[in-house]
């Protein structure tokens, strides 16, 4: 069976453990990307909510800003303390001398792999769900500042 070198040379991966690894390296990845996003959203959010009118408008903003107070400090700060314990687990696979048995490695994989599918799902429609929203209000920023009136 060929070996695979990991990031570090302490290690030596058989082929199907490397892919998983380099798999969860991207997932540390993502969830930095999802770190980097969030202050973003806060930012639109404030500088767009004055526009919102509307009781439904509104209700549903305080939706979003729920969902990335989750998100942000309860979700994926749980998503990344899981991968580092799955990165531990594979640490201490490597340690161990002799016959490995990847199973239980594998089933947490596949666990964590399917969380952070469903999060990143989740997230997209976040996303264009508050842009959706938040653009209503840019367009009513957007007609009053050319004085339009607003419809109906």
């Amino acid at each position: 069976m060929a070996a695979t070198l990991t990031g570090s040379t302490q290690y030596l991966l058989p082929p199907g453990l490397a892919e998983l690894h380099l798999q969860t390296l991207a997932w540390e990845s993502d969830l930095a990307l999802w770190k980097q996003e969030f202050p973003i959203f806060e930012r639109q959010i404030e500088k767009y909510w004055k526009e919102l009118r509307l009781r439904a408008e509104l209700d549903e903003l305080s939706h979003f800003r729920f969902l990335l107070n989750y998100y942000s400090y309860d979700l994926v700060t749980s998503l990344s303390g899981k991968i580092s314990v799955h990165k531990a687990h594979l640490k201490s696979l490597m340690e161990i001398q002799g016959e490995q048995d990847e199973s239980a490695y594998r089933t947490e994989h596949e666990a964590l792999a399917l969380r952070i599918l469903t999060f990143e799902q989740e997230f997209v429609c976040f996303k264009n769900d508050l842009y959706n929203l938040l653009e209503k209000g840019l367009a009513r920023k957007k007609r009053r500042s050319q004085g339009i009136p607003p419809p109906g």
